[in-house]
């Protein structure tokens, strides 16, 4: 019966039902993720947090002050500082650190939870709730069902990035406008925003991929949850864990540099906000060095991610028996 089914390439019913069904939840989630950059951006965005130090003023008064000087530096070394330590400091960008925790962490939060939530209910949900049956039953087979769902959560994920790109760009454009970094221009600001947000979305387009990849394998909700979820909530402590292992935190003494094996157990390690950075300042003569594409192999990497795993759970949905 399948076989004579109309052919369309996707359902306009169906694409409208999810779109009903999930307004609520991508709403919330949207505005969410777009407040908290809002409030990172006029809050924090506004202020000087880093300090760079000034190593030759430094200097300068370790050759002022003498012996003097070996107190003070004795004190340092009782609690974990030496002069080593305060020059390494002074040569790294702690502002790396930030950004990590903004766009790999903190504001992907929101969209990685609505991308779990949102894969489960589009294909495995209704099998298991018997909904899907009801959906073979008209003439809309089955490949048309998984294109129709996917391109709804592409659709539903672009724009809930179109959303959190213009909350986080018009507010750190006024945050830049308040703060005025001499380490960067507006240009550079501009760039930097852009690609860290195309950087967020590519990694949560892979992530999508797992989860619906996911829910078109299994025809169990809970299987889906256990498989597509697992694999995101893994994804998001690694790359917790994996700041520990960061070369700033490490240089500073309060990192371990063996957890930076947690960085190559996340797909968000491929979310390089330091090659976009330099990248960024490259494009705007901030400094004169080369233009690197570092950061883009490694988008391309995620968007290939979440492009196999639709396509390869859509063809087992396709060809496997449901239980309706």
């Amino acid at each position: 019966m399948e076989q004579a089914k109309k052919k369309e390439f996707i359902s306009k019913p169906l694409l409208k039902q999810s779109i009903k069904s999930n307004f609520m939840l991508w709403l919330i989630m949207a505005l969410g993720s777009a407040g908290i950059f809002v409030v990172i951006n006029l809050v924090v965005g506004t202020k000087q947090i880093f300090t760079n130090i000034d190593m030759e003023s430094v200097q300068a008064y370790v050759q002022t002050e003498g012996l003097g000087w070996l107190k003070i530096l004795g004190l340092l070394q009782k609690m974990g500082f030496n002069l080593s330590r305060i020059q390494t400091m002074s040569q790294i960008d702690l502002n790396s650190v930030m950004n990590d925790l903004i766009y790999k962490i903190t504001g992907v939060l929101l969209p990685m939870i609505y991308v779990m939530i949102t894969c489960n209910k589009l294909v495995s949900a209704q099998v298991s709730d018997g909904s899907m049956a009801y959906i073979l039953s008209t003439p809309t087979n089955r490949k048309t069902v998984v294109r129709t769902q996917y391109i709804f959560m592409t659709l539903s994920l672009v724009a809930m990035y179109v959303v959190i790109t213009i909350g986080a760009y018009s507010t750190g454009a006024i945050a830049f406008a308040i703060s005025k970094p001499t380490d960067i221009n507006f240009g550079t600001f501009t760039i930097r925003t852009f690609l860290y947000c195309f950087g967020s979305f590519a990694a949560m387009f892979g992530l999508t991929g797992v989860c619906f990849g996911a829910s078109c394998w299994f025809s169990k909700a809970q299987q889906s949850t256990a498989v597509g979820g697992g694999a995101c909530i893994l994804a998001f402590l690694c790359c917790i864990l994996g700041l520990f292992g960061n070369k700033v935190f490490v240089s500073v003494g309060i990192g371990v540099e063996a957890m930076n094996v947690f960085n190559y157990l996340t797909i968000y390690t491929l979310i390089d906000t330091e090659s976009m950075s330099n990248f960024a300042k490259a494009a705007t003569n901030v400094y004169g060095g080369l233009l690197s594409f570092s950061w883009l192999w490694k988008i391309a990497i995620l968007l290939v991610i979440g492009g196999v795993g639709a396509f390869v759970g859509g063809r087992r949905f396709v060809k496997k028996d449901l239980p309706l």
